[in-house]
């Protein structure tokens, strides 16, 4: 992770990343919501409502006197989503550039920051690379937003059950204590599911020449009867993707290499040990 060009990478592409970022602030391409007073809302109720130019998501919680408003534009969503799509198309390969150098530093090959921008030259490369990042930031999002539906159903239902302390309920304990634990399963389903697919970045970094079928198979392969020692690996980091979520991705700067290196380090040794296993059998028979 010290490696000084690792690091020059690193800087390059979280440079980049926090650009692209400041600019969809700028242009208001970022949602936004915001915690109201209860008492101007009056008796709204939870829901959505559309008006000329776009709609509000309105969800009381009457028991801590607040609402949670998130007002959207049609204007503002067209626009993240442009957005959201150029940014997927320069960052995807370029992060699969930094990861290619980051497997150069162990092979002691040549590393450069420059040599990043192949991925985004070449259109194979950035055709591989927009699948498999596809299927890490964009699957994996709507699959978590998927599995967070029944917690957030029984958060819903624990507002509208408990609009104060004296109609609390042995039920609003249930909706409470299951929207918790629900939340809180969907939100390590999805952190298993990504880890899972995690090993297609990393082959494909490692292997640009393969085909996206060689890719999917010697991926997945890599983990193959290790996948619980690789999730509790990334698990490690956990404390990390979290700070670095709450930054913007601005302590990518330290979690990117540190994560991507450990993890890479782990493939690497995992394939020398199946290597020498098959090696040692060949030598038995």
């Amino acid at each position: 992770m010290i490696h000084p060009m690792c690091l020059r990478v690193t800087v390059f592409f979280v440079c980049i990343q926090l650009a692209l970022f400041g600019v969809q602030v700028l242009l208001g391409a970022i949602p936004s919501y915001g915690m109201a007073d209860l008492s101007k809302y009056g008796d709204t109720a939870s829901g959505l409502y559309f008006y000329e130019e776009g709609f509000s998501l309105i969800f009381r919680m009457d028991l801590t006197g607040m609402v949670l408003a998130v007002p959207l534009s049609y204007q503002q969503l067209i626009l993240a989503a442009v957005c959201g799509v150029v940014c997927f198309l320069i960052l995807s390969p370029l992060r699969m550039g930094a990861m290619e150098q980051y497997w150069n530093v162990f092979r002691g090959g040549q590393v450069g920051v420059n040599r990043i921008l192949y991925w985004l030259s070449q259109p194979l490369r950035w055709g591989k690379a927009l699948v498999v990042e596809f299927l890490l930031q964009v699957v994996v999002r709507v699959v978590g937003l998927v599995a967070m539906v029944p917690s957030l159903y029984c958060i819903y239902r624990f507002y509208q059950i408990t609009p104060s302390m004296d109609s609390y309920s042995s039920a609003s304990t249930l909706y409470q204590l299951s929207g918790s634990l629900l939340f809180f399963l969907a939100v390590l389903f999805t952190f298993w599911f990504h880890c899972t697919l995690l090993p297609l970045r990393y082959c494909l970094a490692a292997h640009p020449e393969y085909s996206l079928g060689q890719v999917f198979r010697r991926g997945m392969a890599s983990v193959q009867g290790l996948r619980k020692a690789f999730f509790g690996l990334r698990s490690s980091y956990l404390l990390w993707f979290v700070f670095s979520y709450l930054t913007h991705n601005a302590m990518d700067f330290f979690v990117l290499p540190y994560s991507s290196l450990g993890s890479m380090l782990f493939l690497q040794e995992s394939a020398r040990a199946k290597q020498q296993a098959v090696e040692s059998q060949d030598i038995a028979l």
